[in-house]
Parts: structure tokens; C-alpha cells; sequence
């Protein structure tokens, strides 16, 4: 057995791509990195050079695709619990990061559910930011957000629900010392360019309304693909006022208070209580931090 494997799942994201699979082959080595490309893409070939690339079938969106999706990847990682101790799974804008930069190989994991998360927290980059392509600078910050305080590691089998927010008829710790970073507002450009490609395609799909059956932890996904200027704005106007704390002080706060969300749905699903509220918190990376990508 190994100790830890990444995977992830993507569709011409080659910016953030670029970006997840250069960090997590630093950490764990090309070898042990997994994509599940949706549709055979040649870049997406030259960007996980080395790396375990998995072309699947793409035959056109539907209301459920980011559910089933999610489906997809709670099996996939479930096959490589049978060669990893442990498995990172994720979407290619989400980095698993110890809070000293250290090599995720050198945390000690420990925890006896099916899956553990971290605390999460958005990256964003301010609109008259110069360092758009640069992910770690001490130009953007890091803005505490439960949502993304997610299930991101699975040592046994899961069900994922849609966005991979929460977990079926189970339940998950957030481990201490790490913390999940969802880096979708780290490049306002980009993230600019994607949601204009996406947008006629969920307009498309949507046109008819919902037509999906409601099931635990399932929803339409796909609409936030249109959203995310919108909320992008708000995320900086909200963080102006954030109190900003030394990052590992901010990590262990945050992780407090994510850790008070943790529920059970009526359902069965375990993920976060939305409507809790807690006074945002953000943190910058420290002169010298090790991670540069």
C-alpha cells in the first residue's frame, strides 16, 4: 500500500489544472496523481504528463451531471483505497494544505471515520491585483468559508454528495493543522473566462426549469457556474472587514467554528448547517512560506 493519492475530475479548466497538478506532484509525485478528464483533450494529456490521466465519455449536460459526477469520484476513490492508505479527492480548484507548507507525506493522519475534511477558506485576488497567474502571494488573501470546509480525504469507501460538500450515512472530522483552499477567485480573469464558456451550457440545461428528483445530498449543481462574479464581488466587499489573523491562528479558529456546523440532515446527509453564521475571518501567506506555485 501507498501512503496518499490525489484525484480530481476536469473539463478545459487548464489554468487551475496546471495549478493542482503541480502542487500535488511535488507532494506526492506524478505516479500517484489521478484525472478524470471529461472528454478525451489533448492539453489536458500535456498538463498531466506523467500523471494518471483517465479520459471518460462526455455526451452533454444534465441537471444531475454535477451529482453523478460526484458519484463517479466517491467510486474512483474507493478502487484506490485498495493500493492507498488514504485519498485526496477534489475538485482541480481545491489544494489540501498543512498550515507550515510541510509536505502532506509528513502529516500524520489519524482519524477512524470513512473520510476526514479541513477547514476551508476562499482564495481571492483583488480586481487591481498585478499577480493573477501567481497562486501563493502575499498580495491575495484567504477567506474563511464553511462550504468548503469539505470531506476531502477517504480512507474507505464514501458517497459523495453534489459538489462533494457532505457525505452519506456517515460522518467526518476536520483534522487539525490543515486546511482545504478553494482557489475558483484566485485569478478574477480566469475565473471570468470560465464562467462565460459555462453559462450557455446551464442556460441550456435550466431552460425547462428543475426537472431532477429531489435525493439525499443531490441538487443542480451546475447553476453556481453562473454565479460566480456575483460572487466574487461580494467576497471582496464582505472581506474588506474581515479581522486578519496570523495564518495558523486563523486556520484553528476557523476550524472551530466550521467544526459547530457539522450535522446530520433529516435525510441522512452529513454536511455543513448553512445557516449558522460567524464573523468572517481572512489571513495573507507569510513572507517565506514554502508552497509557491
Amino acid at each position: 500500500m501507498k501512503p496518499l493519492a490525489a484525484v480530481t475530475m476536469v473539463w478545459r479548466d487548464y489554468w487551475y489544472l496546471e495549478k493542482w497538478v503541480a502542487y500535488y506532484s511535488a507532494q506526492l509525485g506524478r505516479e500517484n496523481v489521478y484525472i478524470l478528464s471529461h472528454g478525451a483533450d489533448p492539453e489536458i494529456d500535456r498538463i498531466g504528463e506523467g500523471c494518471n490521466v483517465i479520459a471518460i465519455l462526455r455526451d452533454g449536460l444534465h441537471q444531475s451531471f454535477d451529482y453523478a459526477r460526484w458519484r463517479m469520484l466517491s467510486d474512483f476513490s474507493a478502487m484506490l483505497t485498495q493500493f492507498y492508505d488514504r485519498v485526496i479527492v477534489s475538485d482541480c480548484d481545491e489544494l489540501l494544505m498543512t498550515v507550515d507548507g510541510s509536505l502532506l507525506t509528513d502529516y500524520p493522519f489519524e482519524f477512524e471515520e470513512n473520510a476526514a475534511g479541513a477547514v476551508g477558506f476562499n482564495l481571492v485576488a483583488t480586481l487591481d491585483n498585478d499577480e493573477q497567474g501567481a497562486l501563493i502571494s502575499d498580495s491575495k488573501f484567504c477567506v474563511f468559508e464553511i462550504p468548503y470546509s469539505k470531506p476531502c480525504l477517504v480512507q474507505r469507501r464514501v458517497s459523495f454528495g453534489t459538489g462533494g460538500h457532505g457525505i452519506m450515512r456517515d460522518s467526518f472530522d476536520l483534522l487539525p493543522g490543515l486546511f482545504n483552499m478553494h482557489f475558483h477567485y484566485g485569478n478574477w480573469l480566469e475565473m471570468q473566462r470560465r464562467e462565460q464558456e459555462r453559462s450557455p451550457l446551464v442556460d441550456e440545461t435550466m431552460a425547462e426549469g428543475v426537472k431532477i428528483r429531489k435525493s439525499p445530498g443531490q441538487s443542480v449543481g451546475i447553476v453556481g457556474w453562473r454565479r460566480r462574479t456575483r460572487r466574487f464581488r461580494r467576497l471582496t466587499r464582505e472581506s474588506i472587514n474581515a479581522a486578519e489573523l496570523p495564518l495558523k491562528d486563523c486556520v484553528e479558529e476557523c476550524r472551530k467554528d466550521a467544526l459547530q456546523t457539522l450535522k446530520t440532515m433529516d435525510d441522512g446527509y452529513f454536511t455543513h448547517d448553512r445557516s449558522m453564521q460567524f464573523d468572517l475571518k481572512k489571513f495573507r501567506f507569510p513572507e517565506g512560506f514554502p508552497v509557491r506555485i
